[in-house]
């Protein structure tokens, strides 16, 4: 037997023997209100508040005796107040009865119970930047396995914006004006676009990082526009008909997309930049620190402005596929 084979795993053995952890027991940091937010033009401003957690917690808090407001260009406009969105995984925001328009200055100031004031503000473009969605379906068989999108930006703009591409597959039954069963997934393939993989920005290596929220500038193009290419996985939409209860139904399975291109502010774009870097910390050597706007607190308070292009796919009767009515 050759007994050199021993030696890394005895080296091994020694190695893991000499672990040993140890408890901080240093001064914690004060805790701070946590603000997300991004606001529309005409709709409801919505805020997340929650707070900060030491890294020895696994989970955040929310505020105690939360209260806000939100203030439209210097001008008291309304009160945050709480809302739960499911009653069975509760989803806890606060919202505001203001619908700030193009132009207006945003600001949203609230307090907790032993913390900090914390506030934050964004003003909102005056417009957002139109696009055209051109679309090639691709398949066999007569099924659509993907969509393939090229999306041209017209920015002519000769100023520095800032853009997160997001398209939603939405899915629902539709009998008659009914819908039910609604469901909506997020993800499509960049298609290795140089934008939304990562090159146009110095800011950090982006082919190290991955650009995860799909966030770019108009730092290549600026004035002349641009056109992504990207495609998502589809289907077709399927019509059924069927006898219920003596009566003729006719179901839709639908398949809709959504193309939407938001124009965001740069605190925006620089906050969701550190969190792909954050995420993905193992390749940087300093820590991370997580851009925020928030005086007093920490979090985003930002704008996220869209122009949207929505289509549904063609349609056929199931009973016509050749996998038959299933």
């Amino acid at each position: 037997m050759n007994c050199k084979a021993y030696i890394p795993l005895l080296l091994l053995a020694s190695l893991a023997a000499c672990e040993k952890v140890n408890e901080y027991t240093g001064p914690l940091p004060d805790l701070k209100l946590v603000l997300y937010s991004f606001i529309q033009p005409d709709s409801m401003v919505r805020v997340d508040a929650r707070v900060t957690r030491y890294f020895s917690s696994e989970t955040s808090e929310r505020p105690k005796n939360f209260t806000g407001e939100v203030y439209l260009n210097g001008q008291l406009a309304g009160a945050l107040r709480q809302v739960i969105y499911s009653p069975w995984q509760p989803t806890v925001q606060y919202v505001a009865d203001v619908f700030p328009r193009p132009g207006d200055r945003v600001q949203v100031v609230a307090r907790a119970d032993g913390l900090q004031e914390a506030r934050g503000e964004v003003t909102l473009p005056l417009e957002s930047v139109p696009i055209r969605v051109d679309t090639l379906l691709v398949g066999t068989m007569g099924q659509i396995e993907q969509v393939r999108y090229a999306i041209t930006i017209d920015d002519k703009a000769r100023e520095r914006h800032y853009y997160r591409l997001v398209i939603e597959t939405e899915t629902y039954d539709r009998v008659g004006d009914e819908r039910y069963s609604v469901s909506s997934t997020y993800s499509f393939n960049p298609e290795n676009d140089p934008l939304l993989v990562g090159g146009n920005n110095t800011w950090l290596n982006e082919d190290v990082v991955p650009n995860r929220y799909r966030v770019f500038t108009n730092e290549t193009f600026e004035g002349e526009g641009y056109t992504l290419r990207v495609s998502a996985g589809a289907r077709n939409t399927y019509r059924l008909e069927y006898d219920l209860n003596g009566e003729r139904i006719t179901q839709w399975q639908v398949m809709r997309h959504h193309v939407k291109l938001a124009r965001i502010d740069e605190d925006t774009y620089l906050h969701l930049k550190s969190l792909m870097l954050l995420e993905m910390e193992q390749n940087v050597m300093e820590p991370v620190q997580v851009h925020s706007n928030v005086q007093g607190g920490v979090g985003i308070i930002g704008h996220a402005c869209y122009s949207t292009v929505s289509f549904e796919m063609p349609e056929v009767d199931r009973s016509e596929t050749p996998y038959g009515n299933q």
